[in-house]
């Protein structure tokens, strides 16, 4: 407004003219846009639920017509290494340019990405932005090709790594240190082995073509066997991708979904499928290998699924290690009551490493100073602990030292056991989390 306010401005008839325009060009252009049905599932049930039956229904005409434009150009690219790497970032631009695309905060013009609550949620009020973009824009194709591909690109020529050592605590980029990115990749193991410098496969974790004992490490994040599920949630980049890139490479696939996934609400299945994976990394791993993830759950199903397959594969858990897990500004972890805003690393070896060595056989005598140190140590850095974070620290010492004193069965059956000595100890450890952040002090 002329007095520097801002303010919301009615449609004016040259609005509804203009996305009459597009309504009618996206109409006259063959095949614009995939057609593809939303299967019913966990998460998809969400937008089924609010009456959305098709992926190509999560956009307005307008924006339908400028992807369409944007996916036959990439369609064009001859070079198939630039193709997906543009598909990758038209893929970005999806999130950004839908009708569950909403304001990351009234009046500054930035786009909150539709999938900031992990779920298909409509919006009530829709943001429809500029999908080409300008100087000031957000989550357009112009200001994410700068953002995400230019900047790979430049730290594929020239990396570096991040250094904490001066007073501020800021980070300062140090280059020199790792020679530049951009290694031929190796179509299976055996090329890798015979000198390639790269080999990235996609497919069943559980069998891979990886020579036994010929790993040292394995770093890796599984998924969670409930809530958010992903392959579902990804179907809404896959039919894109489909439309694309057409019967090239993985895209030949209808779905990402597959009936032999690892994540599963079942908690049984997830742990099998979850097992299956770990023992294949149990084979490939050398014998002083290290297998290292990170995870986090609210539910004692949780953490019993992961303590079960590790020993089933014959893991053991020599370190738990909390750290800060995703943003503290994350969407769902300001809407949930008791939020979970730290993970654990866990890192596992052969159970064949593990030595055996004299024990007082006091589990919680063991666990409980361990756990309070860690969350002294966190609470001292300034961050504030919710019940859950708590809960995570507790458990994951749990786990660590049962897999580490008891056969499967036993360590099972002390896991189920000792629920309200567990709560017992997140409460006390919350409560003095509480009074170190307060300044209250024993």
């Amino acid at each position: 407004m002329p007095d520097g306010k801002k303010t919301y401005m009615r449609t004016t008839d040259e609005d509804h003219q203009s996305y009459a325009r597009a309504e009618d060009a996206l109409a006259r252009r063959p095949q614009a846009y995939p057609v593809v049905a939303i299967q019913p599932g966990y998460n998809t049930n969400q937008a089924l639920g609010y009456n959305y039956r098709y992926w190509h229904e999560m956009f307005n005409a307008r924006q339908l017509l400028c992807l369409s434009i944007l996916a036959e150009r990439i369609r064009d690219i001859l070079d198939p290494v630039l193709r997906d790497l543009f598909t990758c970032l038209f893929s970005g631009v999806l999130e950004f340019n839908s009708l569950f695309a909403s304001y990351k905060g009234e009046g500054t013009g930035a786009v909150r990405h539709m999938f900031s609550h992990h779920i298909l949620k409509p919006e009530r009020t829709p943001i429809e932005a500029n999908v080409w973009g300008t100087t000031k824009s957000s989550g357009s194709f112009m200001t994410m090709f700068e953002g995400r591909i230019r900047r790979a690109l430049d730290y594929a020529d020239n990396p570096f790594e991040l250094y904490l050592g001066n007073a501020s605590k800021k980070a300062e980029k140090v280059y020199g240190l790792s020679e530049p990115l951009g290694f031929d990749l190796a179509e299976d193991f055996k090329s890798f082995k015979e000198g390639k410098r790269v080999y990235v496969s996609c497919g069943d974790s559980s069998a891979t073509d990886i020579k036994d004992r010929s790993v040292d490490a394995i770093i890796t994040d599984p998924p969670f066997f409930d809530n958010v599920h992903y392959s579902q949630l990804a179907d809404f980049f896959h039919v894109w991708q489909c439309h694309i890139l057409r019967e090239e490479g993985t895209q030949a696939s209808k779905t990402t979904r597959s009936p032999d996934e690892v994540q599963n609400a079942d908690a049984d299945a997830f742990t099998e499928r979850l097992q299956a994976v770990w023992a294949e990394c149990h084979r490939i791993l050398s014998n002083d290998g290290v297998l290292a993830f990170t995870y986090h759950h609210s539910r004692p199903e949780g953490w019993s699924s992961v303590l079960h397959a590790l020993m089933s594969a014959r893991f053991w858990i020599s370190a738990a290690l909390p750290m800060k897990s995703e943003m503290s500004v994350a969407l769902p972890k300001h809407q949930a009551r008791n939020p979970i805003d730290i993970d654990i690393i866990l890192v596992c070896r052969k159970r064949s490493a593990l030595k055996k060595n004299s024990w007082n056989g006091d589990l919680w005598g063991t666990i409980r100073p361990k756990a309070a140190r860690q969350v002294t140590r966190l609470c001292e850095s300034g961050r504030k602990l919710s019940r859950n974070d708590i809960r995570a620290i507790v458990m994951a010492q749990l786990i660590r030292q049962l897999s580490c004193t008891y056969t499967l069965k036993h360590a099972l059956s002390l896991l189920d056991a000792h629920g309200a000595k567990t709560e017992e100890a997140i409460d006390e450890l919350h409560t003095s989390s509480r009074d170190m952040n307060a300044g209250v002090h024993p």
